[in-house]
């Protein structure tokens, strides 16, 4: 594994790659609080195939802080490592990670396709924002971000903080969540800008969500349930494939808002994630994809972005998201 810095204007992001560099590439993009190493065994289970990258959103991780933290931000980091992969990718996403890569596989033709996990897509509604569980988490934990990080206290009060909170699947986050993933996290919230997790900062990133605009390339969307913390519900679903009629939807029964961090879940989330790329990867070759040439092809890597993007743009809806 290489760790790079790239440079989206002033902020300095911190991203990993891993993998054959000539392989199809694949950006993990994590959810607000946690870092990329949330994806550390997502990525063994791809490296030996596939060239994949990760990213420290703004304010997250190993990334510098920033002076905003909104949807058009968190898009143009994620568009920054695309950048750096130099050629069409599948972007694959958790929570707030998951609704950037939606925007994109809205507006960027060198998306190739996008798997979603349990994005609260829907959550930018006022009233929707307000019942969910997700308003009240992430001001808890605000609430002692404030604190700990004007007082920082020993590592192990973090690890303990995560692992002992209620989990709506009865027990507490430990019965549920690998110590590694807890690991992870505490690290993570040890580092992140709290500014991130504001309320305001968060309803207007996800209300800046255009979630009548149809995603323009393969995708597939995994979810739990709501009655135990899932950000996609039932009435979400019926929208968005209104919207994306291709969409492959996929619950899980019995199951939170992060099935790749859970210990009774993470296994079927890497067979249904490596499905999906492989089925990406097939009906690329075989000439049937969305976009006009293969991804693989270098002719495709050398040519202009903007005729083929303006083909996929016209079918857009005219509503816009921020730039």
């Amino acid at each position: 594994m290489t760790d790079v810095t790239l440079a989206n204007g002033n902020v300095r992001l911190a991203a990993s790659v891993d993998g054959p560099m000539d392989a199809v590439p694949v950006l993990l993009l994590h959810g607000a609080s946690v870092s990329r190493d949330t994806w550390d065994e997502t990525k063994q289970q791809l490296t030996d195939r596939y060239c994949v990258w990760t990213l420290d959103f703004r304010g997250h991780g190993h990334s510098e802080r920033a002076p905003n933290y909104n949807l058009a931000g968190y898009v143009s980091d994620a568009e920054t490592a695309l950048a750096a992969i130099g050629r069409p990718a599948i972007v694959v996403g958790h929570s707030l990670g998951a609704c950037v890569a939606g925007v994109l596989g809205q507006i960027n033709p060198n998306v190739r396709a996008v798997f979603l996990e349990d994005p609260p897509w829907f959550l930018g509604r006022p009233e929707e924002w307000a019942t969910s569980i997700f308003s009240k988490l992430f001001a808890l934990l605000l609430l002692r971000l404030t604190k700990w990080q004007q007082e920082p206290p020993p590592f192990a009060t973090y690890v303990e903080f995560l692992s002992n909170g209620p989990d709506r699947l009865g027990g507490a986050a430990r019965d549920h969540i690998s110590a590694r993933h807890l690991l992870s996290h505490a690290s993570a919230i040890q580092r992140v800008d709290p500014r991130c997790l504001r309320d305001d900062s968060l309803k207007e990133t996800l209300s800046s969500i255009s979630i009548e605009r149809p995603f323009l390339c393969p995708a597939k969307l995994v979810r739990g349930e709501e009655r135990f913390g899932a950000a996609f519900w039932d009435g979400h679903a019926v929208s968005l494939l209104a919207t994306n009629p291709h969409l492959e939807i996929v619950q899980y029964e019995q199951c939170g808002h992060h099935p790749h961090r859970m210990l009774s879940f993470e296994s079927r989330f890497f067979n249904d994630l490596e499905d999906f790329i492989a089925k990406t990867c097939r009906h690329d070759r075989g000439g049937r994809a969305s976009r006009s040439q293969s991804a693989d092809d270098p002719a495709n890597h050398l040519q202009s972005p903007h005729s083929r993007r303006e083909r996929e743009l016209a079918g857009c809806h005219a509503s816009g998201w921020p730039s």
